[in-house]
């Protein structure tokens, strides 16, 4: 698929495959995942250079892309917690995730950029797992709350990310489960001068490299850096079912690489024990930790990803967005 980047919006930030700035604990950007089109009329589809956060409030801006729109297919970042959602006509959004109860028309999920964690060794196999949880939880506000009605307003519980973090940590800390949890106050991956982020980082590390399982709730998106970070590192991913949607698989089912639990049915403790039952040797236990890092590495891998994509022909990229 060849791709001509849009003109910019004046003022804003470009998108990292573009600017090769990425944020704290992410991997670099090697090259631009696409082949890029020196004309309009010889691509197949216009990339916006911003993401959605940025843009979407300039009638002028959306304005000239609807005007693109009309000759090629629109491309376009919106991966923010609480995505914009711009009106775009004849356009794809890139997302990172999907609301409970919302369309996949017109979106394809991309993971996060996240730093691999694949140096961790491998663990022990033993009787009792270890599970943890170390990480910001997001307080219950009215401002949060009128977003979850905006996003999710048939889904109050799945659609509410802090509800979901403080559900999930009661649940485990009432289930007879060695379970180590390390509550924040404020969100550890942004550099706003407050923070000691070297000791952070390390607890946070240190309680990954300790765990067999970690926790991995949905954050204000429905979907988390974490659990990528936790495939990286071969850990298994324990997700409570808010209907998240991944980037989808090679088309096989891949449901083992990580246990999903109903947060209202309170069964996690079955499935753990489950789940652990089924690795009958220390080197069955070690393959699926290999496992989960390959998968991480083909399936998951942020550029990875976007390389495979973009490298769809358009009726491909299309039939992937869902769009007719």
């Amino acid at each position: 698929m060849k791709i001509f980047v849009a003109d910019e919006c004046a003022n804003h930030t470009k998108i990292e495959i573009l600017s090769g700035v990425v944020g704290l604990y992410q991997e670099p950007i090697s090259e631009i995942p696409f082949f890029e089109s020196k004309t309009l009329e010889a691509s197949d589809a216009v990339l916006v250079p911003h993401d959605a956060y940025y843009f979407h409030k300039y009638p002028n801006y959306l304005g000239y892309l609807n005007e693109l729109a009309k000759r090629k297919l629109i491309v376009f970042s919106d991966r923010g917690d609480f995505p914009k959602k711009p009106k775009i006509s004849n356009s794809v959004a890139l997302r990172v995730a999907i609301n409970p109860g919302e369309s996949l028309r017109g979106k394809i999920v991309i993971p996060y950029n996240v730093q691999s964690l694949s140096f961790l060794p491998y663990r022990e196999l033993r009787e009792t797992p270890t599970i943890s949880f170390v990480g910001y939880m997001p307080k219950m506000s009215l401002g949060r709350a009128k977003y979850v009605l905006q996003q999710s307003p048939l889904h109050p519980i799945k659609g509410n990310g802090a509800y979901v973090r403080r559900l999930t940590n009661e649940i485990l800390k009432g289930a007879n489960l060695d379970y180590k949890t390390l509550i924040r106050s404020s969100y550890g991956a942004l550099n706003d001068g407050k923070l000691d982020l070297g000791k952070n980082r390390s607890e946070y590390i240190n309680a990954m490299n300790d765990s067999d399982i970690v926790a991995c709730p949905r954050g204000d998106a429905n979907q988390s850096a974490r659990f990528y970070e936790t495939l990286s590192a071969g850990r298994i991913p324990l997700v409570p079912d808010t209907s998240i949607v991944f980037p989808e698989f090679d088309g096989k089912s891949q449901n083992d690489l990580f246990i999903e639990f109903r947060l209202l049915h309170r069964n996690v403790n079955f499935l753990i024990y489950k789940y652990f039952s089924s690795f009958s040797s220390q080197s069955h236990y070690f393959r699926m930790q290999e496992r989960l890092r390959k998968t991480y590495q083909k399936n998951f891998h942020f550029e990875t990803v976007l390389k495979r994509v973009f490298g769809l022909k358009i009726e491909e990229f299309l039939n992937l967005a869902k769009f007719s």
